[in-house]
């Protein structure tokens, strides 16, 4: 976990784990805590291929501020450099569609967008709800 060093600009800018985070209020030490743990979590995944998180705080400590925060910040450090170039590596794994539970996780990302066929005859929400 490293150091947060606030900068001395307008928009609350602390290093950690190297990366510069973007902050809207002056963060409780549990938030920088949580933010350095999420970095290095995303650090170590991309490192690894793979790594799982579970990060706790009690309620209304800012977990979702600290995760928004650490993570947009995360990712916009380690951006694709080119940005134009070849896809194919987000085209997933053809073994993770059998066994998506072993290879990473339940989330399987499309390879085309979705498109969600439009009932030709909508019912009305008020008369799905009539007994009949």
């Amino acid at each position: 976990m490293g150091s947060a060093t606030p900068m001395k600009n307008p928009r609350n800018v602390y290093h950690i784990g190297g990366i510069p985070v973007e902050f809207p209020y002056q963060p409780y030490g549990s938030q920088l805590a949580f933010m350095g743990r999420v970095i290095s979590t995303l650090d170590r995944a991309q490192k690894d291929g793979h790594c799982h998180a579970l990060l706790e705080s009690p309620t209304g400590t800012g977990k979702s501020l600290s995760l928004l925060c650490s993570a947009l910040a995360w990712q916009k450090n380690y951006q694709p450099k080119n940005v134009n170039g070849d896809v194919s590596h987000s085209k997933p794994d053809p073994e993770a569609l059998v066994d998506p539970i072993g290879h990473g996780g339940g989330f399987i990302p499309e390879t085309e967008p979705a498109s969600i066929p439009v009932p030709e005859n909508p019912e009305p929400a008020a008369a799905a709800n009539v007994i009949r």
